[in-house]
């Protein structure tokens, strides 16, 4: 005849069993927990041993660093000693060709003075030698050598020859050349007030000269350098036009005529 067990026993004995089973789960859970903290331990550790090895090298770096730090302070300084010492030199080779430049200033004003003092002395003989020679000189050597100069463009040793014709010799044969010619020298100079001083004279004087022509358009151009009395020199211009028109001096006061209307022209339209 089977046996059954009791009911509470059965009861009993599933829930010791449901037990045994649970508790043999949770132990199982735990040794897959404790495996993953052990992993994870692990990982930790590598990290740190990492980290520990980069602070290492970062340290040697560090090191590296202020080492190189230092040793670029010390090649400034360096730097710095020997712009010094170059900036001081500077100043001593600045200092000395100041001295030189000041040295040799002096030397060619001392050479530049005498130099002038001798050419006033030569000058001052020439002078003396040529007032004897005027002196001493008949007059037609005396119109010929101040011609000859004029024509050599030595305008102020031709000036004093008619100066001292003129004076010496007022009626002489060739008084009228001179005054002109005296009035060519000073107009060379750009001495335009004693050159138009000097045709004026000639104008008055010589009114039938055959230079006449040439005196008037001279003393025109001397009034235009002069920037005055504009309206008599432009009279004189017309007057040359008119009396020798078919002369070469006509031709040439028609030319200085145009430039002075357009002078004048120009000068009106800059006028405010």
């Amino acid at each position: 005849m089977r046996k059954f067990l009791p009911f509470g026993l059965l009861v009993a004995s599933a829930a010791a069993l449901s037990s045994c089973v649970a508790t043999q789960k949770d132990v199982l859970d735990l040794e897959n927990q404790a495996d993953e903290l052990k992993h994870q331990v692990s990982d930790l550790n590598k990290t740190i041993s990492s980290m520990q090895s980069n602070q290492a090298d970062l340290s040697v770096q560090m090191q590296h660093l202020q080492e190189g730090l230092t040793a670029f302070g010390e090649t400034v300084r360096h730097s710095e000693g020997q712009m010094s010492d170059l900036s001081s030199k500077i100043d001593d080779l600045a200092a000395t060709i100041g001295n030189k430049v000041a040295a040799i200033g002096t030397t060619l004003t001392s050479v530049q003075a005498k130099s002038l003092d001798e050419q006033k002395a030569s000058l001052a003989q020439q002078e003396a030698v040529l007032a004897s020679q005027l002196k001493q000189a008949t007059p037609s050597e005396l119109f010929e050598t101040a011609e000859v100069r004029l024509n050599k463009a030595s305008y102020d040793l031709a000036a004093k020859g008619f100066e001292q014709y003129i004076s010496s010799f007022p009626q002489g044969a060739l008084a009228d050349v001179a005054t002109y010619d005296l009035g060519q020298a000073y107009y060379g100079l750009k001495k335009w007030e004693s050159a138009g001083r000097q045709f004026g004279i000639y104008i008055e004087k010589y009114p039938k000269s055959v230079l006449i022509a040439s005196a008037r358009i001279k003393y025109a151009l001397c009034l235009i350098n002069l920037r005055k009395n504009l309206g008599e020199a432009r009279q004189y211009l017309e007057s040359v036009v008119a009396d020798f028109p078919s002369s070469p001096e006509a031709k040439a006061a028609e030319r200085h005529l145009q430039k002075l209307a357009a002078a004048e022209k120009k000068a009106a339209g800059a006028a405010p």
